[in-house]
This record gives structure tokens, C-alpha cells and sequence, in this order.
């Protein structure tokens, strides 16, 4: 087979040429600009500390804010940034307090590290975590919210759910689902993780209660950088992890609660600093902006899961409704490891090995283990590169 090369827009990546890299949605990558400019953030902290941490750091950082902010439609007063999505989701659960029996409910397709939050934080007050088993392959989304909904009692004081799922690269219908559970009085606390950069989004109009989502996986700034968003008459509930400083800073009271948040102590927060730089940058890389790629990116994906069903025979597991930029194929029943947390199947290992392909293959679903893999597809990606996977699979298996 001959080996795939990356599309044009690989020349902003650091990518390395000699590897299929089909796994954008586990750790994003970060474009050579946006790089380079975040050496110019950690020069002018190094350069002169005092004048970057004292005199400039909070404007710095509230200018990205607002413009991440206005890309997902909320209040800047509303967001702070944390360096990553499991940390916000921790925030959230943090800081709120349940009782013995009450239920944190959540849906068999969530992330790991999360899902281990609820239920670390369940065990404290002795409240129960429940799970909604939705199917995978699925059909439809109507789907996801009959097995949520069937799961709701009168006990249930919080929902968490994925708005695209890790391990199935699902599109969850979170509005509808918000819009139930708000009708019955029912916080939601939305891990968007994949969210920011593949979908549009109005946080505003999605109407829940909390959501936390990474920047450095589709809006491709450098690791570190995520935000949490919480509804007004919740910012009340929710504090910061670590309490620093800023927690009785009274200046500027219309960002009191976003300050609590500012200051953590002493780090590198240039991360958070080139938040603003990377929307601007993947926005410029199609004359339509943020909406071309966007489109550009999934319209990719589809492609590119059709093509792989074609040559594989793998059936496909869910509508073209459910896939944004990633999508999972089911290839079989399979034993759970101990622990899923780098780990590397001997078909993951394979891909590397014999065809340099770097794309997650893993086993998911506790009560009926399945191995899965999972393509992502971003704008530095090719049809060519998916189709050598999809020869490499056939190759493998047969």
C-alpha cells in the first residue's frame, strides 16, 4: 500500500509526515503559530515576571476570555478558565452538596475520568450514581434521550452528559434533553468536552446549568487551556478547587465570580493566554471562517467513515445526524482490561507498528465489552490517509 500524505493545511502542524495521525479528538495538536506565539507569552513572563503576573496577566486574560466567550455564546462573567474538562467537571461536583439517597445520573457513553468523579463524590454523600444504558450501534437520537429519561426519578438531583461522546464520537441531543430536564427542575451538567470548535454553540440558548469544554482539541490552542461556564443563578454554588488570592478581590464586582477563578497561584498560563489567538488563526484557514471548517471537518468525516465501511464490510453503527468529526466503528465483542487508562490493544498496537497508523482502538461498554476504534478528522487530515486505514484494517483482519 502506499503511504498517505496529509493535506495541504498539514504545513501549519508540527505533525510528523511519517504517521497516519487519525487521533485529533484524544489531545487535539496545536498549529506552529499558535506555538510561536505562546514562546512569545513565556518570553515576556521570563523577560520581566513581575510586570507580566502583576500589571498584565489579568487584562491579557480577560481579553481571551471574551473572545472565547463570544465564540460560544456567553457572558465572559459567566466562564473562567481551568486547564482542562475532568478539572471542570470536578469543580462542578466540588462544589456541590447532595444527600443519602439522592441519585447523580449519567449514560454508559461517558467519559471515564468523569464518570469516576461522579461516582467518587456519590460515595461521599452516600448518594447513588445511576446509569442510562444507551445503545451503541444506535439509530437515532430519540434513542439517547428515551434511555436518559427512563432513568429519571424523583430522586435524581444531577445529570451529567456528554454533548459528543469520547468513546463513540456520538452528537448527543443535549438541548432537548436540557430543555426536559429543566421542566422538571433537574440541573444538567454538560462534559463538552469535544464540543468547542466542532459544533457551534450558545451556551446561552443550550440552558444548562454547567458546562465545561476543552480549547485544545478543536480549537486547537496548546494543552492546558479549557474553560467552565455556569448558568447565573448557579455561580453562587461553584468554587474554585484551589482558593487563591483573588477569592476577596472586590474590584471590578461584574467579574467577582470569574476572579475567584483568575489567580490559582504561581503558573504558566500562556495556555489560557492563546485561547483568543487560536479562534482567530483555524478561522482564518477557509475564506468562510470558523463555519467552512467546521463544515469542512465533518463533511470529511462522513466521507471518510463511508469509504471505511466500504472497504472493510464494518456495518455503520449510527446515522449521519449523530457524527460531527468523529466517528466509531464496533468491530467485536471483546475482554475489559483492568483498567482502560493507556491502554494499548494489540490491534491499536499492530496499526502502529506495521502501518505507523495512530488511531485509538479500544474496548468499551463494561456489561457487553466491544472493541472499537475511532477516526478523527481535522483539516490537516486526508482522504488518502483514511482510505490506508480502512486497506490496513482489511489487511489485519482477513
Amino acid at each position: 500500500m502506499k503511504f498517505p500524505v496529509y493535506s495541504p493545511l498539514k504545513k501549519h502542524w508540527l505533525l510528523d509526515e511519517q504517521v497516519v495521525f487519525l487521533n485529533h479528538g484524544s489531545f487535539g495538536a496545536c498549529p506552529i503559530p499558535i506555538l510561536q506565539k505562546q514562546d512569545e507569552y513565556r518570553t515576556m513572563m521570563e523577560r520581566q515576571p513581575v510586570k507580566f503576573f502583576i500589571r498584565d496577566l489579568e487584562e491579557m486574560i480577560w481579553s481571551s476570555k471574551e473572545a472565547l466567550a463570544k465564540f460560544v455564546g456567553a457572558d465572559a462573567v459567566d466562564m473562567a478558565f481551568v486547564p482542562n474538562a475532568t478539572l471542570g467537571v470536578n469543580t462542578i461536583l466540588s462544589s456541590l452538596a447532595f444527600e443519602a439517597g439522592d441519585e447523580l445520573l449519567t449514560t454508559n457513553h461517558g467519559y471515564g475520568a468523569c464518570v469516576n468523579t461522579l461516582k467518587w463524590h456519590a460515595q461521599k454523600w452516600k448518594a447513588q450514581v445511576v446509569t442510562a444504558d444507551v445503545p451503541f450501534p444506535v439509530s437515532s437520537p430519540e434513542e439517547v434521550i428515551a434511555a436518559l429519561l427512563s432513568k429519571v426519578t424523583s430522586r435524581t438531583k444531577l445529570v451529567m452528559i456528554d454533548y459528543i461522546t469520547s468513546p463513540t464520537g456520538l452528537l448527543f441531543p443535549v438541548k432537548e434533553i436540557i430543555d426536559e430536564l429543566n421542566r422538571r427542575g433537574i440541573d444538567c451538567l454538560v462534559d463538552g468536552a469535544h464540543a468547542p470548535g466542532q459544533i457551534p454553540l450558545n451556551l446561552h440558548e443550550l440552558g444548562a446549568a454547567y458546562f465545561t469544554g476543552n480549547c485544545h482539541k478543536w480549537i486547537c490552542s496548546p494543552k492546558g487551556s479549557a474553560f467552565l461556564y455556569v448558568r447565573k443563578d448557579r455561580r453562587h454554588l461553584i468554587h474554585p478547587i484551589s482558593i487563591g488570592h483573588t477569592y476577596d478581590k472586590s474590584e471590578n464586582k461584574d467579574r467577582l465570580w470569574s476572579n475567584h477563578f483568575f489567580w490559582l497561584g504561581t503558573d504558566d498560563y500562556s495556555a489560557y493566554l492563546c485561547v483568543k489567538d487560536a479562534i482567530d488563526f483555524m478561522g482564518s484557514l477557509f475564506g468562510g471562517g470558523w463555519s467552512e471548517l467546521m463544515n469542512h471537518n465533518r463533511q470529511q468525516c462522513l466521507q471518510a467513515r463511508k469509504r471505511i465501511a466500504e472497504i472493510t464490510g464494518i456495518p455503520l453503527p449510527a446515522p449521519e445526524d449523530m457524527i460531527v468529526n468523529l466517528s466509531t466503528f464496533d468491530l467485536e465483542d471483546t475482554q475489559m482490561p483492568a483498567s482502560n487508562f493507556n491502554y494499548i490493544s494489540p490491534l491499536w498496537e499492530k496499526l502502529w507498528s506495521e502501518y505507523s497508523i495512530e488511531m485509538p482502538v479500544l474496548p468499551w461498554n463494561q456489561q457487553r465489552p466491544q472493541l472499537m476504534f475511532r477516526i478523527s478528522s481535522q483539516c490537516y487530515n486526508s482522504m488518502e490517509q483514511y482510505e490506508y486505514t480502512a486497506a490496513a484494517l482489511r489487511a489485519i483482519r482477513h
